[in-house]
């Protein structure tokens, strides 16, 4: 399965360019990037957008972060795209968004949700100078056959929380480590079509099959995503990541222990590897490295590389 990632900014664009142009130029971009919608900017504050997407196969994953008021998409970009798709939606800024959709309008609040259909017009406003938004596209013929009603839910506000909030969690996650997705693409969108399935009411057969592939397979790669980030802290704990990850300590170590590697292994691991690509490239002491891929102990990093990789710290300088 092809994973492509897209990013766009205004930061990008021309420093000389007017406020005006800025839009226009960047309008121009945001339909080549992405044809699913126009933005209308904020008319007393200069403007100023950020968006980043990933491409797994029919899927895609979508933030948006602007100064702009209204988002819109127009029969004329159904007409061009021809997509079809389910579009699931989250209001991540801080004011309620006004939704016209299939003849409904509603009120979406903050953290609430909304699943869209892309072979159709649809509004958003909130009137305030900046919307932020998470956008998962899943496809419309499988998630018709895990959820038998899904059509019934278009174009009504979502409540947050369970299943759906952590397909926007997961999704942001990802938005933030794009490379994850490299690694493990077609796994991912089958973990978040069965995460939406089930927050949308997947039959009975199907919900019970998706909970036991994708709660956990989610929530291991967010437990293996922090852990990835923050390994380089001396202090870095099982009950840190826990806390980080909202989770449990036991249920983590669980999560790890299944995927086959206890956290302590894991750390070390992560903290070897680095250590090593700093020394081929001699950056630093060896003193300074440990310290900085988080060992607190210089005999300990030695004895620990040494088994890692046949040789030591010294030895692998350059290498």
């Amino acid at each position: 399965m092809s994973v492509v990632r897209k990013s766009l900014s205004t930061e990008l664009l021309p420093k000389d360019l007017s406020d005006r142009q800025r839009f226009i130029r960047f309008a121009e971009l945001f339909e080549h990037f992405s044809n699913t919608g126009e933005l209308d900017p904020a008319p007393d504050v200069p403007f100023r957008a950020a968006m980043n997407s990933i491409h797994i196969g029919t899927t895609l994953l979508g933030r948006c972060d602007g100064s702009f008021v209204t988002v819109r998409r127009e029969k004329r970009q159904v007409i061009e795209t021809g997509d079809d798709r389910f579009c699931l939606v989250r209001n991540s800024g801080d004011r309620p968004s006004q939704v016209i959709h299939r003849g409904h309008e509603f009120t979406m609040r903050p953290g609430a949700m909304v699943l869209l259909k892309l072979d159709e017009p649809f509004f958003a406003a909130d009137g305030a100078s900046r919307k932020r938004f998470t956008n998962v596209h899943l496809p419309v013929d499988s998630l018709r056959a895990m959820v038998a009603d899904v059509d019934d839910l278009v174009g009504c506000e979502l409540e947050p929380g369970g299943a759906l909030s952590l397909v926007m969690d997961y999704s942001d996650l990802l938005l933030r480590h794009p490379a994850a997705a490299d690694e493990a693409g077609m796994a991912i969108a089958s973990h978040l079509l069965d995460l939406a399935a089930i927050g949308l009411g997947a039959r009975s057969d199907v919900a019970v099959a998706a909970r036991r592939r994708g709660l956990r397979a989610v929530r291991l790669k967010a437990v293996l995503s922090i852990l990835e980030v923050r390994f380089h802290e001396p202090d870095f704990s099982p009950k840190k990541l826990a806390t980080s990850a909202g989770l449990s300590e036991r249920y983590v170590n669980e999560l790890l222990f299944e995927a086959g590697a206890s956290f302590t292994t894991r750390l070390i691991e992560l903290r070897l590897r680095k250590a090593a690509g700093l020394l081929a490239h001699r950056q630093g002491r060896i003193s300074d490295i440990a310290f900085a891929c988080g060992f607190n102990d210089l005999s300990y990093f030695n004895r620990c590389f040494r088994r890692r990789f046949g040789l030591t710290p010294t030895a692998a300088r350059g290498k």
